[in-house]
């Protein structure tokens, strides 16, 4: 699911030196002409952040009325939404509340009621419409397992999980909004493919360790946020392999997303996001 970012940057975060030891044999051909490494054009650091449209809306999330301003995400995601939360003085309320207990007792408040410590920023993700709802039931579903199972990487290697909804009368979840830069993006390009599988490996390897393998290797999958890979986009996870299948289709996931790099880099270097470095 290839996304366009909306955020421009003046650098990109660099990535960590990438790790010697490394079973995955990385593509080594590299098309006529294209350079070992890239940077950011002139023309696309000069480019201004799009601004999408907003609308507000308004749901229950627990005891909560929410109101916000949304946007989408992605034009090809329509049933993901960006949100602006608008300040709530009940909320204002339980925060200055909370601070005046005793430390101990704080983060139980804020697990048992989400929804009053919520951030300005989050993400609104509806179950996908679509003509089977079975089938996006089952996604849905799955996603929601996958969040569960992962609950100890929440905020390290995926979003947090705020909670179930409904909007609009369809099933929906509440996300942290984790900001960064898309790997689909030009800003997200510009990465060796060492560099790049220093970044995923320990992606995939976290999510493995906790049973978990995110089956989506799509590079708008993955957002890079102070230098640090995070996960998204969880339908798609798959349970049930053992440890010999994981370490097969992380190698398989590493290199297919490699080569997807290296052609996107090429694209980008051609309509004129990219240049040498």
């Amino acid at each position: 699911m290839e996304a366009t970012d909306d955020i421009r940057v003046d650098h990109v975060p660099r990535a960590p030196s990438p790790a010697r030891n490394s079973e995955i044999q990385l593509p080594r051909y590299r098309r006529h002409g294209e350079p070992e490494r890239y940077r950011l054009s002139a023309a696309r650091l000069a480019m201004a952040p799009r601004e999408p449209p907003t609308k507000l809306v308004h749901f229950w999330f627990r005891t909560r009325y929410v109101s916000a301003h949304a946007s989408q995400i992605s034009d090809l995601h329509p049933h993901v939404l960006g949100l602006r939360i608008c300040p709530s003085t009940v909320a204002s309320f339980f925060t200055s509340a909370t601070r005046l207990l005793p430390a101990f007792a704080q983060p139980w408040i804020r697990a048992v009621f989400p929804e009053w410590f919520l951030p300005d920023r989050a993400v609104l993700k509806t179950q996908k419409p679509g003509e089977d709802q079975e089938i996006m039931k089952e996604y849905f579903d799955t996603e929601v397992e996958a969040y569960g199972r992962l609950s100890p990487l929440q905020d390290a290697i995926i979003p947090k999980f705020y909670g179930l909804l409904r909007y609009n009368g369809t099933r929906a979840m509440l996300l942290e909004y984790l900001g960064g830069i898309s790997l689909s993006a030009p800003e997200g390009a510009t990465m060796t493919l060492e560099e790049l599988s220093s970044l995923l490996q320990p992606c995939y390897r976290a999510l493995h360790a906790f049973g978990v393998h995110q089956d989506d290797a799509n590079l708008s999958n993955f957002r890079l946020v102070d230098g640090k890979l995070k996960v998204l986009d969880l339908e798609s996870a798959v349970f049930h392999y053992s440890a010999a299948q994981k370490a097969t289709f992380l190698a398989s996931s590493v290199r297919h997303l490699a080569k997807h790099y290296l052609s996107m880099q090429a694209y980008y270097r051609h309509e004129g996001s990219l240049e040498a470095a």
